[in-house]
């Protein structure tokens, strides 16, 4: 096979094969009437009383790509060396049963159940611990969680996109901050606006946390605008129209050569 990059063709004998990357996305509209609707709304009274005056939240697989161990380590640094969150700051965590049949998943969630043990044993006391997090499979209640966060954390260790950094700031109301690793098929689309970092890096991860945190109003709300727009503009019907478009393209051309 005969691979050119520049025209993103891989010819094999007479055959040319025309390969391109379509980055899929969300439903925006259906996102949005799922925020307005009576049993999210149910939900949100059920976490409010979770929340700190700020929280961090993430929704993910409970599965070691996603990063998760990593992602609390980044926490714990954060508030070891920044003492004034603590008692003001929590951290929520939906996280969705996958593979439990398999002992290394099994291992994995009780590796990141005992870390969050660790953590709310270090710094908690009978008024305040900082993580909670719910381990069940209920997509409308992460959409509830993800509705008010103040910054959301995607530190995925590789992910051919990840759909909760774009259903997060779709459906969030609090000018919430992104946090995305740069490892990810999303930051290509959202990193502009978000804070990005290694999904290896501790310290950086720890410090994107301190400047979500600590960033002025006026920017958070510029790059919460600036993520929606892009996701908007580059929703789940415009990444089919732009399929179907370089498809009937490609006919088109075709159609014209043979002729």
């Amino acid at each position: 096979a005969e691979v050119d990059y520049r025209q993103q063709t891989v010819r094999i004998n007479e055959h040319v094969v025309r390969v391109k990357a379509y980055p899929v996305s969300v439903d925006v509209a259906s996102l949005k009437e799922m925020v307005s609707s009576t049993k999210l709304h149910e939900y949100e009274e059920k976490l409010r009383h979770l929340y700190g005056e700020q929280t961090i939240v993430r929704v993910d697989r409970a599965e070691p790509s996603k990063n998760i161990i990593r992602g609390f380590r980044a926490f714990d640094m954060l508030l070891e060396h920044y003492p004034q969150f603590l008692g003001k700051v929590k951290f929520i965590a939906f996280l969705v049963p996958t593979r439990t049949h398999l002992k290394m998943y099994q291992r994995y969630i009780q590796e990141v159940t005992q870390l969050i043990e660790a953590i709310n044993n270090k710094y908690g006391n009978e008024q305040w611990h900082p993580i909670d997090f719910f381990y069940e499979n209920n997509y409308l209640q992460a959409i509830a969680g993800m509705h008010l966060y103040d910054v959301l954390l995607v530190n995925a260790v590789i992910d051919g996109m990840n759909l909760v950094a774009k259903e997060g700031p779709t459906v969030n109301n609090q000018d919430g901050v992104l946090i995305l690793s740069e490892t990810v098929g999303a930051c290509e689309q959202l990193g502009q606006n978000a804070l990005t970092v290694s999904p290896a890096d501790l310290e950086g991860t720890a410090q994107a946390l301190y400047t979500a945190l600590t960033m002025p109003p006026d920017e958070r709300k510029r790059r919460a605008a600036g993520l929606k727009r892009s996701i908007e503009e580059e929703d789940l019907t415009n990444w089919l129209l732009h399929l179907l478009e370089d498809i009937v393209n490609l006919v088109s051309e075709r159609s014209e050569t043979s002729t």
